[in-house]
């Protein structure tokens, strides 16, 4: 597995403070970190989760307890597969699962319990719709964050999941590069 390690200005987003407060914390000995060749300061995730939990700093998705999990729920696996190369690509030692329609999506959501769950709208047997209402309605489920995706009557889907209490949305076609960041963001 591979280890991370986060620069001063990942720090300060994570924790929600500025550059030169994380850089303070690492000078003060309150955030133990080592020096690149280049000067730069680096602190392992590791290392970063035990201060974030000391200080009752929220711990993001991903860098406890273990793998970060995501469940990719779309009904076209040249979809499902595309997205998981990608998030294998951002997230290598991420656990990534996949279901095809929308019974599926609902029993991987509740057994894995992902930090992250993309999901298709029109899925067939349950909607996408329908995975989200049910999500929500489970209070062991809260914490999970839904990203919605659909190239179907994309105005009107983006108003009803997020009714329905999606996260965010994202209408197909799509850029990798453009998904990656709003999952990063849904992850922090």
């Amino acid at each position: 597995m591979l280890k991370k390690a986060l620069g001063t200005h990942d720090i300060a987003r994570i924790c929600q403070v500025t550059p030169p407060t994380a850089i303070r914390w690492i000078e003060e000995g309150k955030l133990p970190s080592f020096t690149t060749g280049g000067g730069h300061r680096r602190v392992w995730e590791r290392d970063l989760v035990v201060f974030l939990k000391k200080h009752n700093i929220p711990v993001p998705a991903g860098m406890e307890g273990g793998e970060l999990k995501i469940l990719i729920a779309d009904d076209e696996s040249g979809v499902r597969e595309t997205i998981a190369r990608s998030l294998h690509k951002t997230y290598p030692s991420a656990e990534i699962y996949q279901a095809e329609d929308g019974f599926e999506a609902g029993r991987k959501t509740s057994s894995v319990l992902p930090a992250l769950l993309i999901l298709d709208l029109q899925l067939p047997g349950a909607s996408g719709f329908d995975v989200c209402q049910a999500i929500r309605s489970a209070p062991e489920l809260k914490d999970i964050k839904i990203l919605a995706i659909t190239g179907h009557d994309i105005e009107a889907s983006k108003k009803r999941v997020k009714e329905a209490g999606a996260d965010d949305f994202l209408g197909k076609p799509f850029e990798m590069s453009k998904m990656i960041r709003i999952i990063e963001r849904l992850l922090t």
